[in-house]
């Protein structure tokens, strides 16, 4: 047998830190993340604590770890060429893309909104959320100012709030949420 290539490793390290992610959600889930410990966590995954924080400086690094990968990969489609002007199409893109990610694996984000919600880990995340959110809001004031919408803030909260309330609505309920044509008045609304 020859020995792993470096892709092959990074492979592995990349399997091995999401399936520790992915148990960590479920477990946290279920026992709320104060609930939960670390040996619970690694049985889940079916690995040794060693292994956990080789991957993980605590229960605490993994949680956030796991709500900023989630929040990451709703901003990574947000304004796709970083030019921090966002466009109408680029809009369009980001509302398409958004309802994709939720179609595509609908059991981990209801696990992760589960997650996000409960009191301790908000106290947690809080201030890095505010950091990581705020970008993403004052693209959409500067985006609804040069419409010349009235009250731009108020209208990319709102957008915000609502993109949160379908998201926790359809994964409650995903066989009857009619998604495509929330998206598409969405779209027609706020763009």
């Amino acid at each position: 047998m020859s020995p792993r290539t470096k892709e092959q490793n990074i492979d592995i390290r990349k399997n091995k830190r999401k399936l520790i992610m992915n148990s960590a959600i479920e477990v946290f889930a279920e026992k709320t993340f104060r609930g939960a410990s670390v040996s619970l966590i690694t049985k889940k995954a079916g690995i040794s604590k060693g292994l956990l924080y080789s991957y993980f400086e605590s229960k605490e690094d993994l949680l956030k770890q796991i709500i900023f990968e989630g929040i990451d990969e709703f901003i990574e489609v947000f304004n796709p060429n970083k030019d921090g002007v966002l466009t109408e199409e680029e809009f369009t893109y980001f509302v398409d893309k958004t309802f994709s990610l939720l179609g595509q694996d609908t059991h981990f984000w209801k696990l992760y909104f589960s997650l996000i919600v409960q009191p301790a880990v908000m106290e947690l995340v809080q201030d890095k959320l505010i950091e990581l959110v705020d970008p993403f809001i004052q693209i959409l004031v500067e985006y609804y100012s040069k419409k010349g919408i009235e009250n731009p803030m108020a209208y990319a909260r709102l957008l915000g709030s609502i993109l949160d309330g379908v998201s926790l609505n359809y994964i409650v309920d995903p066989e009857h949420f009619p998604l495509n044509e929330v998206k598409k008045i969405i779209i027609e609304k706020f763009k």
